[in-house]
């Protein structure tokens, strides 16, 4: 869902978040449910969303999208 507010391809989540692109299609598989994957991992994931504006609501599997000031129009 992230992935797709910003029109990511795989390829281009991992390049943000520094993790192999194998890594991010598992995590994706079991809808982000992966006990075996890292807790460094999962948060460089976060980082790389934060980064460009992505917020989780917590406590739910929702998102929303809060552009940086360069990008909203005027």
């Amino acid at each position: 869902m992230a992935r797709g507010l910003l029109n990511w391809s795989i390829m281009e989540l991992a390049r943000n978040a520094g993790v192999g692109h194998s890594t991010i299609k598992r995590i994706e598989k079991v809808n982000g449910v992966l006990p075996e994957a890292q807790v460094s991992t999962l948060k460089a994931i976060h980082r790389a969303f934060t980064r460009t504006g992505v917020v989780r609501f917590e406590g739910t599997t929702g998102v929303l999208y809060i552009p940086p000031r360069s990008e909203v129009p005027e």
